[in-house]
């Protein structure tokens, strides 16, 4: 490492295990635009053209503020686009968990204040996004009333690599960053039927601005790489984050036992009983466990499973934000 790195590295919040691997992460270009703004950032936009302060923006090394000036981002943000977009390169296995567990020990920071706020009563705060389980036709109702939609890949699954599912599954309602793809309401609604079919759950990053836009985004989640979900084990709020609005109702007398729902559950809240006896099998249901995902119910051959609502309705979620105190 340079020396006169040594600033922009401190500023950009590069951590110090990562101090040998930065050009895996960053161009010769990137560190010139950072250190400019590490150093002086009232001047340094000057010394760029407009060319070079858009890709640095867009590779996460700037970001912009609410009147439209370049500033330094941090190394949470290139990261995201690095993991998105660029891939993990040759960077050993042992830097690898080490990134992952210090984006995600960052991410429970983030929002352990929400979430104990949650453990203890506290309601949502108007307009706020937060994660709510969304059953599918719920996520279709979303994306029938979102105003544009874009698909990006999955940053949780892009950095955790947990698992082997779609990386592109992220239905956002903005562009972040314009590094997106615009696409249709159909292709939309047949990325997350195909989710659902392929297990993974319908999560909602939503919010209502005053004006009734809709904010956030759809997920579609595995418990294996989504950080709310590992945030939620860290922080014992498995029904708060994301939020359980619905819980599984199993008849016995409607199934026939063939187990998919046990196959589908991403918590283990069915199993599968084998009476040697009388060469029968019957599931059993652990409410306990279970998250109100709907999994269970979509895939269920014989509609033998229904989902109680316990929570608020879709329709309350995507109410534009009162102005009454």
């Amino acid at each position: 490492m340079k020396k006169d790195q040594t600033p922009f590295l401190q500023n950009f919040q590069v951590p110090p295990f990562l101090h040998n691997w930065t050009d895996r992460f960053l161009e010769p270009a990137d560190i010139d635009i950072g250190q400019a703004f590490a150093e002086s950032p009232g001047n340094a936009a000057s010394r760029f053209s407009a060319t070079a302060l858009d890709r640095a923006f867009r590779r996460g090394i700037l970001r912009k503020t609410a009147d439209g000036r370049f500033e330094l981002a941090d190394f949470h943000s290139r990261f995201e686009i690095w993991a998105l977009f660029e891939g993990w390169k040759d960077v050993p296995e042992s830097v690898k968990k080490k990134l992952n567990a210090w984006e995600l020990d960052s991410y429970i920071d983030h929002v352990a204040g929400r979430v104990e706020g949650l453990k203890s009563g506290a309601r949502r705060a108007p307009g706020e996004i937060y994660p709510t389980y969304l059953l599918l036709p719920e996520a279709e109702l979303v994306i029938d009333r979102a105003p544009a939609i874009f698909l990006w890949p999955c940053n949780c699954r892009a950095m955790a690599r947990g698992c082997k599912g779609d990386l592109y599954t992220c239905l956002r309602f903005d562009n972040s960053r314009d590094i997106g793809w615009e696409i249709s309401r159909e292709r939309a609604m047949d990325i997350v039927r195909e989710a659902n079919r392929r297990g993974l759950m319908q999560s909602g990053e939503i919010g209502v601005a005053p004006d009734g836009r809709l904010l956030g985004a759809i997920c579609n989640c595995c418990a294996d790489c989504c950080y709310p979900h590992q945030a939620a084990r860290r922080l014992g709020a498995e029904k708060l984050w994301p939020e359980t609005r619905y819980i599984a109702r199993h008849p016995p007398d409607q199934c026939n036992a063939c187990g998919r729902c046990v196959r589908r559950c991403p918590f283990e809240a069915f199993d599968m009983v084998k009476h040697d006896d009388t060469k029968t099998r019957q599931i059993h249901f652990l409410p306990d466990r279970c998250r109100g995902c709907g999994l269970c119910a979509a895939g269920c051959p014989e509609k033998a499973l229904v989902m109680e609502r316990i929570g608020p309705p879709i329709e309350a979620i995507l109410s534009p934000v009162s102005s009454d105190p």
